[in-house]
């Protein structure tokens, strides 16, 4: 994700982001490998590894907290420091550039190739087009799927899109909240954390007790999965995480230095997410277990991305995370992101092989070996250049606006000059007369 705003970067952003990239390929692959366990019917399938596959969804909420500390690190900076907040409209540019371009060109092909009839309908592109299907309550896929055909992932880039337009609208509201306190802007922001997992436990105990909430609870609930209210949590922690970053403090220095631990803790908390207690082997998912899976999520978030975004300069996890292999697989994990999906089904329509036949390593390879042809052609011809192109209007707009601003500054110097030059002239007059007067 780019950086927003025009405050300078830390000296160590680089190497910082660099590692968020190979973060950013771990998470990747974790959806992919759902995805396509899903497909091959291994998401029901018995044995513990299997079930925390079918847990790959958290690598969402870990995009989603990539998104939360990338994005309002420099709002956090201005707030801390007392500058000048970020361009909301330079902003806003940059991430329209960043996933629109992109994805509307996988749009073209994907929506009428699997989704003929819902291609005739102009609502449907109109939704699709601006990200706004999940506000749709009776979208026209069934009740319990995420999206259409090929499309189902998209629902979490809507939430992203959101989450994009209301960050400084909170921005603000956290700045004038705070007003430069640390311990303050953390407190804010872990309010709206804790009325993100109020709001979605709420509306799962609703439904799980029965209460009158429509024909259809379900349908409500199902609706609120896919809304950023659910999903908010996940990016106030990346986003407590770019406040953190800003001063030294413990908390900190305890994640940066002991990765190793803190990857143990989300390795030990995806497994006890796996089990009955938060994952049913059988059957629909309880409210309590509900609970139990979004504070299970919730610690496997900040246990995977906290020792990244606090690791110190050189340390080794930056450089395992920074190195290139890593690192370029971030950089279209976007891409992959947006075609993996198509390709899973497009490798069943073309072979006419049913699903759910357990094949899952052959549909992987498939599917990653593809994937990364197609995202790196979109991450070379239609991502890098929207981006060039977003980051030379900035500039352009940039030297505009200081040349405008040059110019009052320059007839100011001399106004300012000329009156300096008439008072000396009018002390030194003075002068001559005091002299005067007295001889």
């Amino acid at each position: 994700m780019m950086q927003a705003g025009p405050t300078p970067r830390a000296a160590s952003a680089p190497g910082h982001l660099a590692s968020l990239d190979g973060l950013r390929s771990v998470a990747i692959m974790s959806v992919v490998g759902l995805h396509v366990a899903g497909a091959t019917g291994l998401t029901s399938a018995d044995g513990l590894l299997w079930r925390m596959l079918a847990n790959g969804g958290i690598g969402v909420s870990i995009f989603f907290a990539l998104s939360g500390f990338l994005l309002y690190r420099p709002f956090a900076r201005a707030t801390l420091d007392g500058g000048s907040m970020p361009g909301v409209r330079d902003y806003l540019l940059r991430r329209a550039l960043r996933i629109l371009p992109a994805y509307w060109l996988m749009l073209v092909f994907v929506l009428p190739a699997f989704n003929r009839e819902e291609a005739r309908d102009p609502v449907v592109w109109l939704q699709m087009l601006t990200l706004t299907h999940n506000y749709d309550f009776h979208p026209p896929w069934p009740l319990g799927g995420v999206g259409l055909p090929a499309l189902g992932p998209v629902w979490s880039l809507s939430v992203e899109a959101t989450f994009y337009l209301v960050l400084p609208l909170l921005a603000l509201g956290l700045r004038r909240f705070s007003r430069g306190s640390l311990r303050r802007l953390l407190l804010g922001l872990g309010v709206l954390g804790v009325l993100s997992l109020l709001e979605t436990l709420t509306m799962r105990y609703l439904e799980y007790f029965g209460a009158s909430l429509g024909g259809d609870p379900f349908r409500l609930l199902f609706y609120n999965e896919r809304l950023l209210p659910r999903s908010l949590m996940f990016f106030v922690l990346g986003m407590a995480m770019a406040v953190l970053a800003q001063r030294p403090n413990r908390v900190r220095d305890a994640f940066g230095s002991a990765p190793g631990a803190s990857w143990t803790v989300a390795a030990c908390a995806l497994a006890l997410m796996s089990t009955p207690l938060a994952t049913p082997l059988y059957g629909g998912q309880s409210a309590h277990q509900y609970l139990v899976h979004n504070l299970l999520s919730l610690v496997i978030v900040v246990a995977t991305v906290a020792p990244v975004a606090f690791a110190p300069e050189g340390h080794l996890v930056r450089m395992i995370l920074a190195g290139p292999l890593m690192c370029r697989l971030g950089l279209i994990s976007y891409g992959v992101f947006l075609w993996h999906s198509p390709v899973i089904e497009l490798w069943y329509a073309l072979t006419g092989r049913p699903q759910y036949l357990g094949d899952f390593w052959l549909v992987l390879g498939v599917t990653v070996v593809f994937s990364l042809m197609l995202a790196s052609l979109s991450h070379l011809f239609v991502e890098a250049p929207a981006q060039r192109f977003g980051r030379r209007r900035q500039q352009e707009r940039r030297r505009q606006d200081a040349q405008k601003g040059r110019e009052p500054f320059s007839e100011q110097r001399v106004h300012v000059g000329r009156a300096a030059e008439a008072q000396a002239s009018g002390q030194r007059g003075g002068e001559g007369r005091q002299t005067h007067q007295g001889g």
